[in-house]
């Protein structure tokens, strides 16, 4: 199933976990970061965004937070009161990609080695 996800995606999703802050409306909101490639994100938050939504994702990569453009591709909710969601990057600048690909590399590295 994640080979046929990635195949509609046309680019594989990276499974880091961490918080990070989504900014709408120019409120902050913590959310908990997945999965992510250059073209999207999937996190989970205790706030539902409606998809179609125009967010900010700061992604925390040293020395500076890269915001990054979203449109919210879907939304479902989860038990607890959480709710997933799918985001696309909109209009990532090539310099912005790159940042995304390091962060990529930078978390994989930091994650510990699965048993």
């Amino acid at each position: 199933m994640a080979q046929e996800n990635d195949e509609r995606r046309g680019l594989p999703r990276f499974p880091i976990e961490g918080i990070l802050v989504l900014e709408r409306n120019n409120e902050e909101y913590p959310i908990r970061l997945l999965d992510i490639s250059t073209a999207g994100a999937r996190f989970e938050s205790d706030r539902e965004f409606s998809p179609e939504s125009l967010v900010r994702i700061l992604l925390d990569h040293f020395p500076v937070d890269v915001p990054l453009r979203a449109l919210v591709a879907w939304s479902r909710p989860l038990d607890g009161g959480l709710f997933e969601h799918g985001v696309e990057f909109i209009n990532l600048p090539r310099a912005e990609s790159v940042l995304v690909q390091d962060f990529i590399v930078e978390k994989s590295e930091e994650a510990p080695p699965s048993t």
